[in-house]
């Protein structure tokens, strides 16, 4: 037998053997399915208004779930508070009833409901609406050709499908509806947040005349009246905020609260931009309980969760951290003059701007502008490297006053109400405190000092 005679053969074999399986396949009972009829239109199941509808109750396999309506657009679930349930879920649910096709109608007048699973449905779905009318769908088998469910509207005696994702809504457990973050807050709206502490007390606030700018700059009130460390509290604190999450709570949880628990207080004031207004005031408070491995206990609103113990560890870090380590930092290009008295003497830098020039006159002098530089970047560079509580601090050392800032400051080394108790200075030799002071007043002017500087 010749090589093409061969091929030829085997070819034939083929085909015949495609034709036989053709007709095989052809003649398997799809029993369920064999009565099909597709359509590029829909066929219409059910439709309500959402707003006709008083409740929806969904019984399946994974228990019963009661949603009713309480409001314009809010929902229960279960008679729960609303502060326990997700009010989206619940809608997404009655939304998910309230208009069901279908591409596939099975069957009319079926003699049969079992071979649909409908004589014992996985899901059976009661609509009540408020002029009284009771309306009832049950779900049954997943067809294994369609990808889809059998669903029957009672009363109207035909067998459709139905997408397997919108029985999935109507199959959810109790539980689903109690998952969601309870603690959503936009940090850019955040203007205070408050640390109480046994062993100090922390509060840091937005400046008034920034709010809203994507690089705010901070002050601390408590237990210092100082300027903040921004970067710090945006890393820190901010971001770490914005990723609590607290979604189930722990029911009867031992979670180690006491009256010297920490207590997080964060004071949000919503802004719409597309209305350039604020929203109302309100402040979320957060207890912070004992740790348990990489896990802590936190109370909110009487109900208690687990979050991660790096995310909440910045409620125990030191004012220390916080505080800006900067404390004389006032941009050379809006002084108009600087004394330090050190020792008993005092000497007055005074400054006159000249477009982009400046002139420097020392004690009535004048003097080399690259000296005069160099001397106020070691005054505007003294940065914080420690504090001291004792309250006996002996004499002033050192006084630093500007001028031509619109206030007169004043920096001392001794305490004083009002003015953090710095005794340990070092200077910076970097270039990194006129960049910060630049940056602070070309984007918000004057107004900032007198926020950030006490008189």
């Amino acid at each position: 037998m010749s090589k093409t005679t061969k091929s030829i053969i085997i070819a034939a074999s083929v085909i015949i053997v495609l034709i036989v399986g053709t007709i095989v396949i052809s003649n398997i009972d799809t029993s369920k399915d064999n009565n099909v009829d597709t359509t590029d239109d829909l066929y219409s199941i059910y439709s309500a208004d959402t707003t006709d509808i008083l409740s929806v109750k969904s019984e399946s396999e994974n228990g019963t779930i009661t949603v009713k309506s309480i409001g314009d657009s809010e929902w229960s679930v279960n008679d729960m508070d609303a502060s326990e349930i997700d009010s989206s879920k619940a809608g997404a649910l009655v939304g998910t009833i309230s208009t069901l096709s279908s591409k596939n109608k099975i069957e009319e007048n079926p003699a049969d409901l079992s071979q649909y699973g409908l004589d014992n449905p996985q899901v059976t779905v009661t609509v009540e609406k408020k002029n009284g009318q009771i309306d009832k769908m049950i779900i049954g088998d997943l067809s294994p050709t369609l990808g889809e469910y059998f669903v029957m509207k009672d009363g109207d005696n035909t067998v459709y499908t139905m997408y397997d994702f919108k029985v999935d809504t109507l199959k959810k457990p109790i539980s689903y509806y109690k998952e969601f973050n309870r603690f959503n807050i936009n940090i850019d709206n955040i203007n205070d947040i408050k640390i109480v502490r046994s062993d100090e007390t922390i509060e840091i606030r937005i400046l008034s005349n920034i709010n809203n700018n994507t690089n705010n700059v901070w002050e601390m009130v408590q237990p210092y009246q100082s300027g903040a460390n921004d970067d710090y509290i945006d890393n820190k604190i901010l971001a770490p905020i914005e990723e609590i999450s607290l979604t189930t709570p722990i029911e009867n949880a031992d979670g180690g609260f006491s009256e010297k628990s920490p207590v997080l207080m964060i004071t949000v004031k919503p802004y719409d931009n597309s209305t350039g207004k604020y929203g109302e005031e309100y402040t979320e408070t957060l207890t912070i309980g004992r740790t348990e491995g990489d896990m802590t206990y936190v109370k909110y609103k009487e109900q208690v969760f687990k979050v991660s113990s790096d995310i909440i560890s910045f409620a125990n870090d030191s004012s220390y951290n916080i505080v800006s380590k900067l404390q004389a930092l006032v941009d050379i290009s809006e002084v108009k003059s600087v004394t330090v008295e050190y020792n008993g003497a005092e000497h007055t830098i005074d400054i006159t701007h000249n477009d982009s020039d400046m002139t420097f006159v020392l004690d009535g002098q004048k003097v080399d502008t690259k000296i005069t530089q160099a001397i106020y970047k070691s005054i505007v560079g003294l940065a914080v490297d420690g504090v001291y509580k004792d309250e006996t601090l002996g004499d002033t050392v050192m006084k630093i006053k500007y001028k031509g800032i619109g206030i007169r400051v004043v920096y001392s080394l001794v305490s004083e109400e009002k003015i953090m108790n710095i005794v340990v200075i070092s200077q910076r030799d970097d270039e990194y405190c006129y960049e910060i002071a630049a940056k602070l007043y070309n984007k918000y002017g004057d107004d900032i000092f007198s926020n950030m500087f006490s008189e």
